[in-house]
């Protein structure tokens, strides 16, 4: 029976791209137009989710003039299924090549979770392509492979349920399960991410994504075990100099507020955290307007 692949061109006030950059292509929901005195703004999803976990912000940051890409990562959604789909080192670099594919004078990151971590590496081997980082729910990399208390004993729970792949790809194929862990991972009663979990799931069902799934988030918490991994730590941590916005859930149960008490040893420029409250971790969709406020300040700002 084909899979189900209608959750890759869901309708909305967007098209859907299909970029070819650093040996891949890459599917994006894209909205507004190129203007040379606006940055692109580009938005990197985390696990476990799509490209449609920022179909709040997509037509928000359109209207307001910038041209703005939301990617599923290399192994993830629409994009490409390639051989090392989990290599963080490859994740990283695809950012870089979508942005230079697209044309774009400079562009703006905006990550969450994983995909903030890789947004941060980004910039930081190729600062001269970047105006701008926000990161969601997202401390600097670096900072989350130190041994200490900056991460929660919940953290850790997944953190193992991920290290053995059996369990991690049967619990990302149930439904139930992914709408329990995005249910766990938001604020208590808040259900802007866990009432998508329906649309999470098939884009989860389609061929290998689980896997990759799965394995993406055991190569980021074994990365100092692998060349790759230690290049890629190493990369993340020139000092970056241009205008940084952190944006923290109050209510994440996975990283606490210190787990962001580093981060200016990485950011040499303007930087700024800002909390959210009645907010998990997927603070662009539990609370939407506030983060789209806080967003387009930022991008005012530049």
């Amino acid at each position: 029976m084909p899979a189900d692949t209608s959750c890759i061109t869901l309708c909305g006030p967007w098209t859907h791209r299909k970029i070819q950059a650093n040996g891949a292509q890459f599917h994006a929901a894209y909205a507004g137009e190129h203007r040379d005195d606006r940055p692109l703004v580009l938005l990197v999803h985390g696990f476990p989710q799509y490209w449609w976990a920022w179909r709040h912000q997509i037509s928000a940051l359109a209207q307001a003039g910038y041209e703005v890409a939301a990617i599923d990562q290399r192994g993830i959604g629409g994009s490409d299924k390639t051989p090392n789909s989990e290599d963080g080192l490859t994740l990283t670099q695809d950012l870089i090549a979508i942005v230079q594919a697209l044309g774009a004078r400079k562009a703006v990151l905006v990550g969450l979770g994983r995909g903030g971590a890789f947004s941060w590496s980004a910039v930081s081997m190729k600062q001269d392509l970047f105006s701008g980082l926000v990161t969601v729910s997202s401390p600097h990399p670096r900072t989350l492979h130190r041994i200490g208390t900056h991460v929660t004993f919940k953290t850790w729970q997944q953190v193992l349920g991920t290290l053995v792949p059996p369990m991690g790809r049967k619990n990302l194929r149930d439904p139930q399960s992914v709408r329990q862990l995005l249910t766990r991972w938001s604020a208590p009663g808040n259900d802007g991410a866990a009432s998508q979990w329906e649309i999470y799931s098939q884009a989860l069902q389609l061929p290998g994504a689980a896997q990759i799934a799965v394995d993406q988030l055991r190569w980021t918490w074994r990365a100092q075990r692998n060349p790759t991994g230690r290049r890629y730590l190493r990369e993340a941590a020139n000092t970056v100099y241009i205008p940084v916005l952190a944006v923290r859930g109050e209510l994440d149960p996975f990283l606490p507020d210190r787990a962001w008490n580093k981060d200016r040893e990485f950011a040499g420029g303007p930087y700024r955290k800002v909390r959210v409250s009645d907010a998990g971790h997927f603070v662009p969709e539990e609370q939407p307007e506030v983060f789209n406020r806080i967003l387009l300040n930022f991008l005012a700002g530049l």
